[in-house]
């Protein structure tokens, strides 16, 4: 006997020092209360992702009813909290599991929150549940109205307040109200029940707005679209009789839009305070933005604005008599001890009350005496004591600071002007010498148009000068009197080109020529042209025009739209002998029209062609022109907006492109 003794010890011995090596592991959430939850055990049990069917009916269950997202940081820092304290106290093994009772919409789901609750609770009941845990006023609302709940069965609140009402049993709508309840009393009535609360004092906020504003005649309760809004504002109703004799009005967010609370603030009456009670969800179940409250209040700076619960103090409130919101998971874990080890009178609501709190900016703006405050108030948005013991010194440091910053500043600036006035200096030497180099090219391009002018009228003349002298002779042959006619006519035409074409380009060059811009027809256009060249054709060479496939109108100025397709057919028939010339076109998806004049010539060598649309250009001294024509149709495509080209990879002969646009 001793010996199996003896042998039993040994054995729970180490069962116990194994089951001590093994960590913790985190708490798991679930996301919604239909959902089987996942688990996370404390310091006895190890277990990951597992259904809690995997665990025995000796493993203790502690079930946390989240009001909102449990992982919020305030949540998810009380739940780890909770954790940690089990962890050091509890003496079994245990598994803490959190379920989201997502009470986000007061006025569409406050009705469902019940029975939620008693569908979390019941998936639970068969377990060695061993307590209930809310978090929030939506959850503990849910839990307190349970009817079914074991004896047995502890049920905690925390972030909670004494303050309440029982939850609707049907669809509500925004004109729904009902008579304040405290929830600490309903809790122990039904429920051996604890934890940490707070309770909110209309009074004392009324007699806080009466004594530094005594004219107030009237006040005005804001509150908003959540279960807190709700039964903070049955629980003003509640107690009005109790408050001194003033005109009481409300500004409900369930009964008005923003814009409609705003105009109302915009016309309360002079001698009018604002009482704060919670300010977070609209008339339609969406979030406030964090600065709504001062747009909200905007329109009447000069109405007192004072907190019942805390909310708005850090900017619109003077201050108020709020909570002081120490809620510790401590507080339920201790309990919770206490109450397995027999001691049911450990189980109370712990309320750590209220203090005068106001918020220094709004006490100044007020212009409030700080020494009348009540005794023991608590001052936010102070400014450093250090800051008035050393004004002085402030003042001389930040004298020479700015000093010193405003001779950086006059530094910073002369630097970059002086480096501006560099780089410009630098530019304007570079543009000076560009602008030599420019004029003794224009002097040199200068010298070399008189002389190719020169030359190309010299040509003409000689031989007008030469055959009218020849004609001026009695014994001139009848015919050779005809062939020098004819020479003379044609060289005067050519001089009269070549005179034509210096004025057209120096028109050009100097912006001078005047463009007439109308609607035409592009297939009108090349058509004439063609026919215009008719004079021109040579045996063995076919002029050809391919049409678009529509008719096509364009604004554009006939006369140098045509004068520039001449010049390009033209220069395709002095350099054809045999084969097609094809002028075409079409539309590109840029907007533009794109000519083409195709010929089947002698072609322009890759080297040359870079000299083209030059003045004087001539690549080949032997052809008739004046080699003015490329370079008065470069000037007269830019000046409707388009370019001109020559096809460097077109090997059969010549294709000129120059585009339009449409």
């Amino acid at each position: 006997m001793i010996r199996k003794k003896t042998f039993l010890h040994i054995l729970l011995a180490v069962t116990f020092l194994f089951t001590l090596s093994l960590p913790s592991t985190l708490i798991a959430r679930a996301n919604d209360s239909v959902k089987s939850p996942q688990v996370a055990l404390g310091s006895r049990v190890k277990l990951h992702n597992t259904s809690i069917d995997h665990f025995g009916k000796e493993t203790d269950v502690f079930l946390i009813i989240s009001s909102f997202n449990p992982d919020t940081k305030r949540t998810v820092e009380y739940i780890a909290e909770f954790e940690n304290s089990l962890a050091n106290s509890y003496p079994n093994n245990y598994i803490v599991l959190v379920e989201d009772l997502a009470a986000k919409d007061f006025s569409n789901d406050a009705y469902l929150w019940e029975s939620r609750i008693k569908r979390v609770v019941d998936k639970y009941l068969n377990r060695n549940l061993k307590a209930i845990i809310a978090i929030g006023q939506e959850a503990w609302a849910g839990l307190i109205s349970q009817t079914e709940i074991p004896n047995n069965i502890p049920v905690f609140g925390t972030f909670i307040s004494t303050n309440g009402i029982d939850l609707p049993k049907t669809p509500i709508d925004e004109t729904w109200e009902t008579e304040w309840i405290n929830t600490a009393r309903k809790a122990r009535a039904n429920f051996y029940t604890g934890g940490s609360l707070v309770s909110y004092s209309c009074y004392k906020n009324i007699e806080l707005i009466q004594s530094y504003f005594p004219e107030t005649e009237n006040v005005f309760l804001v509150t908003d679209n959540t279960y807190g809004g709700v039964s903070i504002k049955a629980y003003f109703k509640y107690n009005i009789e109790k408050l001194p004799p003033l005109n009481y009005q409300y500004l409900d967010s369930r009964l008005n839009y923003f814009s409609e609370l705003k105009q109302a603030i915009k016309e309360l009456p002079k001698n009018s305070a604002i009482l704060l009670a919670t300010w977070k969800v609209n008339k339609d179940g969406q979030y406030y933005l964090p600065n709504s409250l001062e747009d909200l209040l905007s329109p009447r700076p000069d109405i007192p604005v004072f907190t019942l619960t805390g909310t708005g103090l850090e900017n619109v409130a003077i201050g108020g008599y709020i909570p002081q919101y120490l809620h510790s998971a401590t507080t339920i874990t201790n309990q919770i001890i206490n109450y397995e080890l027999g001691n049911l009178d450990s189980l109370r609501f712990i309320n750590d009350g209220g203090l005068y709190k106001f918020n220094q900016t709004k006490v100044k703006e007020f212009k409030l005496d700080e020494k009348t405050l009540p005794l023991h108030s608590k001052l936010i948005n102070l400014s450093d004591p250090r800051i008035k013991t050393y004004k002085r010194y402030l003042y001389i440091i930040s004298f020479i600071t700015l000093i010193l910053a405003f001779f950086i500043v006059a530094l910073t600036i002369l630097h970059t002007r002086n480096r501006k006035l560099r780089h410009k200096l630098e530019r304007n030497s570079q543009e000076l010498i560009k602008a030599k180099e420019m004029a003794e090219e224009s002097d040199r391009l200068k010298s070399a148009f008189l002389a190719n002018m020169s030359h190309e009228i010299r040509t003409p003349l000689n031989a007008i000068v030469g055959f009218s002298n020849l004609l001026s002779k009695t014994d001139f042959p009848a015919k050779e009197r005809e062939k020098a006619t004819t020479i003379i006519a044609r060289n005067s035409e050519l001089l009269l080109t070549l005179i034509t074409d210096i004025l057209d380009i120096s028109g050009l060059e100097a912006g001078k020529m005047k463009f007439l811009l109308k609607e035409a027809s592009i297939n009108d256009i090349c058509n004439q042209v063609v026919e215009t060249t008719n004079c021109l054709k040579k045996e063995g060479v076919q002029l050809q025009f391919i049409p678009s496939e529509q008719e096509l109108i364009v604004k554009t100025d006939v006369h140098r739209l045509s004068q520039v397709l001449l010049n390009l057919i033209t220069n395709s028939y002095k350099f054809t002998d045999k084969g097609t010339i094809t002028l075409k076109y079409k539309v590109q998806k840029n907007k533009t029209i794109l000519f083409s004049i195709t010929d089947t010539g002698i072609g322009i060598p890759r080297q040359q062609q870079c000299k083209l649309f030059e003045r004087f250009g001539k690549l080949n001294h032997f052809k008739q022109g004046n080699g003015l024509g490329l370079a008065i149709s470069r000037l007269i495509v830019n000046r409707l907006g388009g370019e001109i080209w020559i096809d460097p990879n077109y090997t059969e002969g010549a294709r000129f492109f120059f585009t339009h646009p449409l």
